[in-house]
């Protein structure tokens, strides 16, 4: 049961990360092509979603640090399902991150969009590392 919660805290982490990155990848095309709010800058977009992608992971990593802590003995065997669920997680993450990196962009846009999707693409890769750690310690 252990394995089952570590795996989906680690989906939900990844998930949201993944959606978090989706919601502000369109307010930083939206900033840098002078669309955006007043007084809102690029850096500023960037700062929001470093902020709540901590916010995101922060639960699901006490949860998993709390489950290890906690749990008895695992058993022996291979955690199939619980290694499925968080590897398919990461990628539809990574995927997610790919498709819309090779949208069209504003050139002017390009750098800080491709720099913005690898640095989010290590974010949504973290957590099933770590997951992938816990369930064969």
């Amino acid at each position: 049961m252990a394995y089952y919660i570590i795996a989906i805290a680690a989906a939900v982490a990844t998930l949201g990360i993944t959606f978090n990155y989706i919601a502000h990848l369109g307010t930083i095309i939206k900033t840098a092509e002078g669309r955006g709010d007043e007084g809102m800058t690029v850096q500023t977009v960037l700062t929001r979603f470093f902020f709540s992608t901590m916010i995101i992971e922060l639960v699901p990593l006490a949860v998993i640090v709390l489950v290890y802590a906690l749990m008895e003995r695992p058993d022996t065997g291979l955690p199939v399902i619980p290694l499925i669920i968080i590897i398919g997680s990461a990628v539809f993450g990574v995927m997610q991150v790919l498709m819309r990196m090779r949208q069209d962009v504003p050139a002017e846009a390009k750098g800080q969009v491709r720099s913005f999707s690898l640095i989010s693409m290590q974010l949504i890769t973290s957590m099933p590392l770590i997951a992938i750690i816990f369930l064969f310690i």
